[in-house]
């Protein structure tokens, strides 16, 4: 059995298991994961595999069934839709209230961390969704509101199963790269000084 310990395990356990939940999203009803099952599918100790699935629960991809396992959290298009909505409320009503005082260094920081991901040589609909949860969390940091980030960072969070699942569903993978056309637009209207056309830049954006 594997020695490897320390966040980047836990982490790729977590990843393993998500794409597990992933592929099974079309026949999830009666599907229960064990630990045991998942230790010794990866071949790794028990406390990586404890803590990806703490912290699956946290984010209501699995419940957790005492002495019995962990189903499969069923996400349906509703859900998907209220993640949405709340995600359009939170960030353009963040990008409102920061729009006045948005200065250049603010937009060259936002179009460095496009620039940035589209430097990176991946193609992982992991890291690719991470790319977008750090543009929207900068964003919306520049208003100031730490909870509005909290609520955000959350939904974002939630929204990642649901972005991969429809993913999956199309492309029957998980391989994925970044677009950057929609966050470019964003920042294109800031710097013009645009705050309607980077709303709705925004709103589609999220929206889809």
């Amino acid at each position: 059995m594997a020695k490897e310990k320390g966040p980047s395990l836990t982490q790729r356990i977590y990843g393993e298991i998500l794409e597990m939940v992933i592929q099974l999203s079309d026949a999830c009803d009666g599907v229960v994961l064990t630990e045991g099952a998942l230790t010794e599918r990866f071949g790794v100790s028990k406390a990586p595999v404890r803590e990806a699935l703490v912290q699956l629960c946290a984010e209501g991809v699995l419940r957790s069934m005492p002495r019995y396992g962990y189903a499969i959290v069923r996400m349906d298009d509703g859900d998907v839709r209220e993640l949405k909505d709340l995600r359009c409320t939170l960030e353009c009503t963040a990008l409102e209230r920061a729009f006045p005082r948005i200065c250049p260094a603010d937009i060259a920081a936002l179009s460095e961390r496009i620039r940035a991901a589209q430097a990176e040589a991946y193609e992982s609909i992991w890291q690719v969704w991470e790319d977008n949860t750090q543009f929207h969390l900068a964003l919306a940091a520049l208003e100031g509101n730490r909870y509005t980030l909290r609520f955000l960072r959350e939904s974002l969070s939630l929204q990642k199963r649901a972005y991969a699942q429809l993913h999956y569903q199309r492309q029957h993978s998980t391989r994925s790269f970044f677009d950057p056309t929609s966050h470019r637009a964003i920042c294109d209207a800031l710097a013009g000084g645009e705050l309607a056309q980077a709303l709705a830049a925004l709103r589609q954006d999220i929206l889809g």
